[in-house]
């Protein structure tokens, strides 16, 4: 059986169909769970529209960096199965590697010509071994972690328990940076870039809200085009 034809089948198309259908009712879910909890804190509508436009935004400049890789996806994988796994989890490093490891169990390269249906149906299973896992810890212990951080704020000053989180977070984004920090080139150019104009937006665009919401999303934009022009 040609490979080609069945990485692009319409079957393929249906299959892979589910799960985009499950994450877009996901989204309309939280979408309406998470006005109605606006509402409940009394917050306007019009404070909620803004704060997801922010986002939306914000969202575009990560969601530039998977699409090199996303073609790569396309070429071993076919259209459906990128389709959806880009649609499910969305780190096509992750889905590349992920493939690449699964497939390498029966001894072949996804890109030799000896990739066939079998080392296929190892790296659909890889791959969707690999996500189970996070969708498992999100669905067993987020719950239990807002416990935790309610029973933090019980017991412990609720400003230093909001400062701890600030921290840590920081600390994520800091440990994810600090590779091409270390490393210097294109990707430490982006972050200083992004650093500043950040920075800049902050101080001079307070009187103008349209533009401090979408101020994270710009700033991306603007460190990783000043990174691809000079690097």
């Amino acid at each position: 059986m040609d490979l080609k034809s069945v990485m692009n089948s319409p079957g393929m198309w249906v299959a892979s169909s589910i799960m985009v259908i499950v994450v877009l009712v996901q989204s309309a879910l939280f979408l309406r769970e998470g006005f109605k909890a606006a509402d409940k804190l009394g917050m306007p509508r019009s404070t909620s529209v803004k704060g997801m436009r922010a986002a939306m935004i914000t969202a575009i400049g990560p969601s530039l960096g998977p699409v090199v890789i996303l073609l790569a996806l396309l070429a071993v994988l076919g259209g459906p199965t990128t389709w959806m796994r880009m649609n499910d989890i969305g780190a096509a490093r992750t889905e590349l590697a992920m493939s690449a490891l699964a497939t390498k169990v029966v001894g072949v390269d996804m890109r030799s010509a000896a990739f066939d249906l079998k080392a296929f149906s190892y790296a659909l299973w890889g791959m969707a071994l690999n996500n189970a896992g996070w969708m498992l810890v999100a669905l067993l212990f987020v719950k239990r972690m807002n416990s935790a951080i309610s029973k933090m704020n019980q017991k412990y000053d609720p400003a230093w328990v909001k400062l701890i989180m600030t921290g840590a977070a920081i600390g994520l984004f800091a440990s994810l940076w600090s590779p091409a920090l270390i490393k210097g080139g294109g990707q430490f150019f982006a972050g200083i870039v992004a650093f500043v104009s950040m920075f800049l937006i902050g101080k001079y665009a307070g009187n103008y809200p349209r533009l401090q919401e979408p101020a994270l999303g710009i700033s991306m934009l603007i460190g990783m085009f000043a990174a691809a022009y000079f690097f």
